[in-house]
């Protein structure tokens, strides 16, 4: 009978063990699909962009405002027509109004009911933020698989 005890603790440390790995390595891959997803979604609105740009160049004319990117003005600003701010003026905006850590998704679905007039994705978005942080006019925190984003302080961040 003590034979059999010792096997059947064996064999318990050896499942919790095992079980202990297998959530950690599920974790792991969790945090990578998401990463992973995340990229293959920059990549897709790339890739539209980049199509819009082909069949614009191709036909002569762009054939709307969304369709290819404006182009910058002399000042180094970009132009949004009509006197309309960009949408990294409404993000910086947005942030500097937020008293907590902000996700894309949460200031996508902000800018999409203050302006209903615009059609904002949340890849565009996080693009933009991660464009923000790039310049150190942002900051990003993980907090597990999320990602969020804070405005720089003033001196703090590239000077605008």
């Amino acid at each position: 009978m003590s034979g059999e005890t010792e096997l059947t603790s064996a064999y318990s440390s050896k499942v919790a063990s095992d079980l202990e790995r297998n959530v950690e390595e599920r974790e792991r891959i969790r945090e990578e699909v998401a990463r992973l997803t995340a990229e293959l979604d920059a990549l897709n609105h790339d890739h539209v962009v980049l199509l819009n740009l082909q069949k614009a160049l191709q036909s002569g004319a762009p054939t709307s405002d969304r369709d290819v990117p404006r182009q910058k003005s002399g000042n180094g600003t970009r132009s949004s027509g009509a006197g309309r701010p960009t949408l990294v003026e409404l993000i910086r905006k947005y942030l500097a109004a937020s008293s907590t850590p902000c996700s894309a998704r949460e200031v996508t679905t902000a800018l999409i009911a203050q302006n209903r007039d615009r059609h904002v994705q949340t890849t565009v978005v996080r693009t933009s933020l991660e464009s923000l942080v790039a310049r150190g006019e942002a900051h990003r925190s993980k907090q597990g698989s999320s990602v969020f984003y804070t405005l720089a302080t003033p001196g703090e961040g590239a000077e605008r």
